[in-house]
């Protein structure tokens, strides 16, 4: 079901959002962050919070497999991949200091 026209969101989006053991986005700006936009008209913050501690609330009573992980937050990807190339660039100086 699309909860944010705006952004075309989905609950299984924002399900998805959270963790086995209850972490993710805890207010609804943090949740549209993690999917790299940002509200518009705002008519679905209250719908998005309600989905966001009803997903927390499956999660501390079933046995931590909650809603799909099918989407990666924006937010974590970016940061991992510029973690990445940091990494890189650290290798090839080491490469280009030792030859």
């Amino acid at each position: 079901m699309i909860v944010c026209s705006c952004n075309v969101i989905s609950c299984r989006q924002i399900k998805g959002m959270i963790g086995p053991d209850g972490s993710g986005p805890a207010t609804a700006g943090e949740a549209y962050d993690c999917l790299g936009c940002s509200p518009d008209c705002g008519r679905c913050a209250r719908a998005v919070r309600g989905i966001l501690a009803e997903a927390r609330a499956a999660c501390a009573s079933q046995c931590g497999s909650c809603a799909s992980r099918d989407i990666e937050c924006a937010v974590h990807v970016q940061v991992h991949a510029q973690i990445g190339q940091m990494l890189d660039g650290i290798v090839i100086a080491q490469e280009r200091a030792a030859a």
